[in-house]
């Protein structure tokens, strides 16, 4: 018997990728849903979606994926409808064509990558980098229009914010573009600004971040309301490092450094970058008890009782799923290491990412004690 089976693929600017699904057997009159995905022509991630349902319900999965996927820009593949040797120049590929994607009416952010531990120490001694702290919100660019402010979010669309923070804005020039982030911490909602892209009406993206910054806190911050404010930044060698201990100290998120002379870069560079982040990282160990639909469910031990803590897929490879799934399978409960940003209020474990089983290690090592929250309460600022 024969099941449906659906090959999709997307490109435009920097992304040309494909995702595959299919219905297969999965014995006594069940099914799995398998989905592989990557960029196109590299060894795919696989991973499972729906295990070992009704035939109905796999169908079901199926057909929700692929209107997810086609409302994003993704195509299908026909005889007629192929990928493109080179994926064609942003605004004329897939994604332009997306109808479940909203209109970018704004700049699109500038996106960190990840710094290598290594270079910290490097980065904390070096002249030409500044430095300041990571926070945990939503990043918002804000364009001030003929006496209003619009919102938009990092993918430069459209966004909501609250009528304070917008208020707070609403003196500063018109023509001028702000990039920050709103977090809420201390029982306030404040919008930390840090960076500025257009000043009345004049692109000032090409110029160094520092000259940019000093537009902001010596032009525009005077004319910021509660609760728009200025994020602290850390801009010699001692001040930089007592940001680093402090922030670690009081369980921060993690660490931002920026170039001195760097202009501003729209997107995410491929690796590297003029601007990175240094996230502050816990680890613990957690039992995986379930493959819950292409994420695996973490429990550790509250007192004598087992409680959920979340779901990772992060760090697992095609290979590891494919062990993780067979000693699930034969009623295995796994003690594996998980690395996570810290636990939520929930004691949910915040973008865990897999490291490995640990043989070496029964269940009695997955306690709840492990975990460790985030400071929100805290954002140091001048």
């Amino acid at each position: 018997m024969l099941h449906p089976e659906v090959k999709l693929f997307f490109q435009e600017g920097n992304s040309d990728k494909v995702y595959f699904a299919r219905i297969v057997p999965a014995g006594a009159g069940t099914f799995d849903v398998v989905v592989q995905w990557g960029r196109r022509g590299s060894t795919l991630q696989q991973g499972k979606k729906a295990l070992k349902v009704p035939l109905a319900k796999a169908q079901a999965t199926l057909e929700r994926l692929t209107r997810e996927k086609l409302n994003k820009g993704y195509e299908a593949m026909t005889d007629s409808t192929k990928p493109a040797e080179v994926a064609p120049p942003e605004g004329e590929g897939s994604g332009s064509r997306a109808t479940g994607v909203r209109k970018r009416v704004g700049r699109v952010a500038q996106l960190l990558n990840p710094v290598d531990p290594n270079d910290v120490d490097a980065l904390l001694g070096d002249d030409g980098v500044v430095a300041q702290q990571k926070l945990d919100g939503t990043r918002v660019l804000c364009h001030v229009i003929d006496g209003e402010v619009l919102p938009t979010n990092r993918s430069g669309q459209k966004t909501a914010l609250a009528n304070d923070i917008l208020h707070g804005l609403i003196h500063l020039p018109n023509g001028t573009v702000v990039d920050g982030e709103v977090m809420k911490h201390g029982g306030e909602t404040i919008y930390w600004l840090f960076d500025v892209l257009e000043f009345a009406g004049q692109d000032v993206s090409s110029e160094p971040y520092e000259q940019r910054f000093a537009r902001l806190t010596d032009e525009l911050e005077p004319g910021l309301s509660e609760p728009a404010r200025v994020l602290e930044t850390a801009w010699t060698t001692k001040a930089k490092r007592s940001l680093y201990e402090r922030l670690q100290q009081q369980r921060a998120e993690g660490i931002v450094f920026k170039q001195k002379r760097a202009p501003w870069n729209a997107g995410r560079p491929a690796s590297g970058g003029t601007q990175l982040k240094c996230k502050f990282v816990n680890a613990a160990e957690v039992l995986l008890v379930e493959n819950a639909g292409n994420a695996y469910r973490m429990q550790v031990y509250e007192g004598g009782r087992l409680r959920d803590v979340g779901k990772v897929f992060s760090g697992t490879t095609n290979e590891s799923r494919v062990a993780l799934d067979d000693a699930l399978a034969r009623g295995e409960r796994i003690v594996a290491e998980v690395r996570y940003l810290y636990a939520t209020d929930e004691l949910q474990l915040f973008q865990p990412v897999f490291v490995r089983t640990r043989d070496d290690k029964d269940e009695t090592s997955c306690t709840l004690d492990q975990l460790e929250g985030t400071n929100r309460a805290v954002v140091d600022h001048d």
